[in-house]
């Protein structure tokens, strides 16, 4: 294999590897981080002032 098969098949190895950690990173913040369904909390117009 020439230096430039070699170099080529380096950076698809290298470019193969920063998309698996992205879909890893990514796969971790979508399970771990994203909120569920937001707590219904009154808003601040809504409260009743009487006067």
């Amino acid at each position: 294999m020439s230096s430039e098969g070699k170099a080529r098949f380096g950076m698809m190895t290298f470019a193969a590897v920063i998309f698996a950690i992205a879909i890893v990173i990514a796969g971790v913040y979508m399970v771990f981080f994203t909120p569920g369904q937001p707590e219904q909390q009154p808003s601040p117009h809504a409260i009743q002032q009487n006067g």
